[in-house]
């Protein structure tokens, strides 16, 4: 009888789930994703292009709670890192972060040492002041307005 009512209660939990509106679901209409195109440098060995990878990944897991996400994918000597934030804040964050003066200069300096970027291919709706706050850089960014998209959070 014990396992009967626990499985009424199961089902009756995931009928719940499944019947809730989008909402009742949180979206993200403010989220901003910037797919990085890279070559590495050819005088890194594979292990420690992956070794400052990790590294990498984890201090801006470790210092930046706005960015959503964070990945560097290898195919052919070619790099893609793809970066997820909040909103234009979150990046702005991460810029100033890697500035002169910024909690994470030195890891950026040792990021182009092991990296050489191609282009940036922004998505998502960005604010002026985000175009502005990245021209400094002097990187190749092309902006990408949605046409329909979400982002759940």
């Amino acid at each position: 009888m014990k396992f009967v009512i626990k499985c009424f209660l199961f089902l009756g939990f995931v009928f719940y789930l499944g019947c809730k509106t989008n909402s009742e679901i949180s979206f993200n209409k403010n989220e901003i994703i910037f797919v990085v195109e890279m070559e590495f440098n050819k005088n890194k060995s594979k292990n420690e292009l992956k070794e400052f990878s990790q590294f990498y990944t984890e201090a801006i897991q470790t210092n930046e709670l706005e960015t959503l996400g964070w990945g560097f994918y290898e195919n052919d000597g070619k790099v893609t890192l793809i970066e997820r934030y909040k909103d234009d804040k979150a990046m702005i964050q991460h810029g100033e972060n890697i500035s002169p003066g910024g909690l994470l200069e030195e890891h950026f300096n040792k990021f182009m040492d092991h990296y050489y970027i191609k282009k940036i291919d922004v998505y998502g709706n960005a604010s002026d002041e985000l175009k502005e706050f990245v021209k400094p850089f002097g990187m190749p960014f092309f902006f990408r307005t949605p046409l329909a998209n979400f982002s759940r959070n």
